[in-house]
């Protein structure tokens, strides 16, 4: 649940955190990327939906790091470049029956079809093992192999973590995130994640986020490639969520991408 709206006077109202549950979970987003000779806007919208309810650990855009409840998905993005346009299609799905999951994803634009479908083992609830094939569209399949893992800590606290490789062994990844809950209805996640190719030295970038309360939160990322990003979120209600972001790169300083969206969670 694979941009985050200011609402400064509300960012230090403590709130009681209660668990919440929900089963959708809507993004409406405007990009607007200048690129110092090109700007594209983008406009898109995702949507996706649980066949059982996800109950929240506090905020309320966190869940369990492993999620295994059968969903479908889908989205689709608009984007004008000076003049020039384009559009992308994706909708997919997870299947869940007993410890076993199905998976597939279709990816449509107007430069390529490319679809992708897998499998996966619940060994517990903290560990999940999955093969999946990718198939671009006048390339060769490419086969993952991923695994993820939560080491649950105190109450809702976890840190999770996901591998995963190629059948070639040419690319490699780890990535992690750490969630906590602080004192006065406050919590923070960080997140870490390395990325590993025969062809690039190792890339890393990592991430933070605050939250105030269960409604409202700032975050921030940078990468090594010197890319870096703000965010914030705010809730008005159970069910409705304003964002906003920023984000540049330091050794490109004609790069600005700010992004406005509304999420909407049933």
């Amino acid at each position: 649940m694979k941009f985050k709206f200011a609402a400064l006077p509300l960012m230090l109202a403590s709130a009681v955190a209660s668990a919440e549950q929900y089963n959708s979970f809507t993004d409406v987003d405007y990009t607007s990327a200048d690129f110092g000779t090109v700007d594209v806007d983008t406009l898109s919208f995702q949507s996706q939906y649980y066949f059982g309810a996800l109950e929240t650990l506090g905020p309320r855009k966190e869940f369990n790091y492993i999620l295994p409840v059968s969903n479908i998905y889908g989205g689709f993005a608009y984007s004008d470049a000076d003049g020039s346009s384009s559009d992308a299609l994706t909708i997919g799905g997870e299947y869940y029956t007993g410890q076993w999951k199905v998976f597939g994803e279709l990816q449509d634009d107007d430069f390529s079809t490319d679809y992708s479908v897998g499998a996966g083992f619940l060994f517990t609830p903290n560990l999940l093992a999955e093969v999946e094939a990718v198939k671009p569209e006048d390339e060769d399949t490419v086969l993952l192999f991923r695994g993820q893992y939560n080491h649950q800590l105190t109450g809702n606290d976890y840190i999770g973590f996901t591998a995963e490789v190629d059948d070639d062994f040419d690319y490699r990844s780890v990535s992690s995130k750490y969630f906590t809950a602080l004192s006065g209805g406050q919590y923070l996640t960080a997140g870490l994640s390395l990325t590993d190719t025969d062809n690039s030295d190792v890339f890393w970038g990592g991430d933070i986020e605050f939250y105030f309360n269960e409604n409202t939160s700032i975050g921030a990322g940078y990468a090594e490639d010197e890319s870096y990003y703000f965010d914030a979120t705010h809730f008005f209600n159970r069910n409705v969520a304003a964002k906003v972001a920023y984000g540049s790169n330091r050794d490109f300083d004609d790069l600005d991408v700010f992004s406005l969206g509304v999420t909407v969670q049933l």
